[in-house]
């Protein structure tokens, strides 16, 4: 008589996990990208390839959500029932990849011209399959989180830093998202990388702002990533 089963819960893996990374891969699921930008001058389409490395076929369900208020306390969720309406279609919704194969899932900006920046999560999880084993098993699936950005027609970045002594404010008061990364401040008498502190990197949404205190009175460097396009920012 077969043992027991049992089946580990899906373990869904957020997006920013896999930021600085070109390709997600986790078990038998293999994503080539992670985040995904929809870019006021480029196209409306872009896809998703999934590829199976195991020997048996991988199920899989896909769940759109809609992200209000991102970056704040107040963050919230709502899975997408009307597409045209959320402004983001994405498909198909389940799909089956073959041992070794691969398939495409295809995002659609349905709203190019629009004036505020969409924010999306796409839940891409593999769906549990009977476990068929002489002894007591566990079965693991672990899903992915693709995030999706689409600017608005105007994207009009702009970040705002003030800085008080060693007290620095970061604001977003543009109209699209800006990442900030590899922040760091070095000591002003010191060339050595060693000495430099690194500072808090993220995503800065439209409305949010950061408080940060400094251990120096030194400037700071920070790496900006708009969009698909990056520059390297010096703050006094």
């Amino acid at each position: 008589m077969m043992s027991k089963e049992l089946i580990l819960r899906l373990l869904l893996v957020p997006a920013c996990l896999f930021m600085l990374t070109p390709t997600a891969s986790l078990a038998n699921m293999i994503l080539n990208k992670s985040i995904i930008h929809f870019e006021a001058d480029k196209p409306n389409r872009q896809d998703v390839v999934v590829e199976n490395s195991g020997n048996t076929p991988l199920y899989i369900k896909v769940t759109t959500h809609s992200i209000f208020n991102p970056g704040t306390d107040q963050q919230s969720r709502k899975k997408i029932v009307n597409p045209k309406e959320s402004g983001l279609l994405v498909s198909p919704n389940k799909l089956v990849v073959s041992p070794k194969g691969r398939k495409l899932i295809r995002f659609l900006n349905l709203k190019p011209k629009r004036h505020q920046e969409g924010v999306y999560r796409v839940a891409i999880e593999p769906v549990a399959g009977k476990l068929i084993a002489k002894k007591t098993g566990l079965k693991i699936l672990i899903g992915y989180e693709v995030l999706v950005l689409a600017q608005p027609i105007n994207p009009a970045p702009k970040l705002v830093a003030i800085r008080e002594g060693r007290n620095l404010t970061m604001s977003n008061e543009g109209q699209t998202n800006i990442f900030l990364l590899e922040g760091k401040q070095c000591p002003s008498k010191s060339t050595k990388t060693e000495d430099c502190v690194s500072l808090q990197t993220g995503r800065l949404y439209p409305g949010n702002k950061w408080q940060i205190s400094l251990p120096h009175d030194a400037p700071v460097q920070y790496q900006i990533s708009i969009g698909t396009q990056n520059s390297l920012r010096s703050i006094p």
